[in-house]
């Protein structure tokens, strides 16, 4: 299995130990899975049980191990975050590593790119839109690591012009690899523009919302499907 390289790709997070029976299935919403160890371990999962899940997966799978200061469910000893993330490593087809933590992370980072896995570079915004400048400075940040990465953005909207920084990290770079989504009370508007201006990812829940106002995996297909016909690239 490889992480689909169509978009946007619809990917379906999983944040409860009951959900990681989903696995499992070969029928799904989602085009991959995303494994949210830091809220499983929160709610008693195991890495054990986390591992033998995996390995029974029918669908491509992002694994997350998000940390505190950017949503993450439970506090990290660094060295224990980045042990784990290898030990995982083999079951997946993808790891979601935050840009501010690249540096003590960079070995495992080319582990995965050395081993054909798909590498997400994300960075949030979670309580208020970040300025102008901000959006500017992650790009910066993610050109200095491999191309084959994908930035994630995923900030809060407060307006329409929130929601125009956010659009504008598409519109003008195109070439890029980018996924970008809107947090907070006008979030939900904001899915299926960014899907439609080339967002690479839209998130969903398979088993309960990993945020607030998140749609379903089965609400994001359905943005996905209804989108007009993409151009092919030339």
């Amino acid at each position: 299995m490889t992480f689909p390289a169509a978009h946007p790709a619809v990917i379906g997070s999983i944040t409860t130990p009951d959900g990681l029976g989903l696995l499992a299935e070969a029928e799904s919403a989602a085009d991959a899975v995303e494994v949210r160890v830091d809220a499983l371990l929160g709610q008693g999962a195991t890495p054990d049980g986390i591992e033998a899940a995996l390995k029974k997966r029918r669908r491509p799978v992002l694994l997350t191990l998000r940390i505190p200061e950017e949503g993450g469910r439970i506090s990290w000893e660094q060295s224990e975050r980045r042990e784990l993330y290898r030990r995982l490593l083999p079951q997946v087809e993808a790891i979601d590593v935050e840009l501010a933590t690249v540096r003590d992370l960079d070995p495992l980072l080319n582990e995965a790119l050395a081993a054909l896995k798909t590498v997400v570079l994300s960075a949030h915004a979670l309580d208020r839109p970040p300025p102008s400048a901000q959006f500017g400075r992650w790009l910066r940040e993610h050109d200095t690591h491999d191309a084959k990465t994908i930035l994630k953005v995923a900030a809060h909207i407060d307006s329409w012009r929130d929601l125009q920084r956010l659009a504008a990290m598409l519109v003008n770079n195109p070439e890029r690899q980018i996924a970008v989504m809107g947090l907070g009370p006008h979030g939900p508007q904001s899915r299926s523009v960014l899907a439609a201006l080339g967002s690479r990812l839209i998130y969903g829940w398979l088993d309960e919302p990993a945020a607030p106002g998140q749609p379903s995996a089965a609400e994001a297909r359905k943005i996905v499907d209804d989108l007009p016909p993409r151009e092919p690239s030339s």
